[in-house]
């Protein structure tokens, strides 16, 4: 009976657990920031995804510079996570909203800027006559360079963001809460990286906006996905910025009870005193 009875217990506090845990997604202040990392996810995952589909198909980038391209990606997020945001929290005045606020907005002016590189890529590809013109572009010319920076760019601007969500979801909780909220936004993650890919080539290989406009180039497909990526990170700047908004003001409201507190404590005293 005794094992019975701490078996119960457990079973029932392991219940218990996981409705704590999923409670977070209707709180009101934890539950936008899940939902705004969700959608994240889902919107860097699929770039992630779609961009060295485009440099191997449409670039015709070689085994060793596409190794190269996504390695000065991770380098510089390395790099920038050691040395870069403690100056960037400086910056923003050591608010993490707004620097979650600052790498949406950097991020969807980067892609976009991706999408421009390429783009002026594959029209020179299109344009060339002869095989030696296709063979310069092809090759890590000024464009690549430029696409390399634009797609570093992308990837700082998505750790700044990323990092400073964390900050504030485990910052909105207990110490003692915070494994299950890391647990919870891991997992959320996870059911980005789930999504996000197939919707990305998805849109790559089914273009939905400038379907007829040189179909042979895959020009649609990518600004499909920009657009895509872009629209997602609106959404999730729009709603940050509600979410900022309420905080502010919510913190506005309890330093003027807190005031009143004070004065009204002040004026006791005073009333004692006499």
């Amino acid at each position: 009976k005794t094992n019975s009875d701490s078996q119960k217990e457990h079973q029932q506090s392991f219940l218990q657990s996981i409705h704590k845990t999923l409670s977070y997604l209707r709180h009101p202040t934890i539950g936008p920031l899940l939902f705004i990392k969700l959608l994240n996810g889902v919107s860097s995952s699929a770039f992630t995804t779609v961009l060295p589909l485009v440099l191997v198909n449409k670039l015709h980038l070689d085994t060793s510079q596409l190794g190269y391209f996504m390695s000065a990606s991770s380098l510089s997020v390395a790099v920038f996570a050691s040395f870069g945001i403690s100056a960037s929290m400086s910056f923003v005045g050591n608010r993490s909203d707004r620097l979650a606020s600052l790498g949406l907005a950097l991020r969807a002016v980067s892609i976009v800027c991706f999408g421009g590189v390429v783009s002026w890529c594959l029209l020179h590809l299109i344009s060339a006559d002869d095989t030696s013109e296709k063979q310069q572009l092809v090759l890590p010319t000024e464009g690549l360079w430029l696409a390399t920076i634009a797609s570093i760019a992308v990837s700082i601007s998505s750790h700044m963001h990323a990092t400073s969500l964390t900050t504030l979801t485990t910052g909105a909780v207990s110490v003692e809460q915070r494994g299950a909220i890391l647990g919870l936004e891991h997992g959320l993650f996870s059911l980005a990286r789930v999504v996000g890919p197939p919707f990305g080539t998805h849109l790559l290989s089914r273009p939905i906006i400038m379907s007829e406009f040189m179909p042979e180039s895959g020009f649609a497909g990518i600004w499909g996905v920009i657009s895509a990526c872009v629209i997602m990170d609106v959404i999730l700047l729009i709603c940050l910025h509600r979410w900022s908004s309420k905080k502010d003001t919510h913190m506005n409201s309890d330093e003027c009870i807190g005031l009143t507190k004070t004065v009204d404590d002040k004026c006791d005293e005073h009333d004692h005193s006499d």
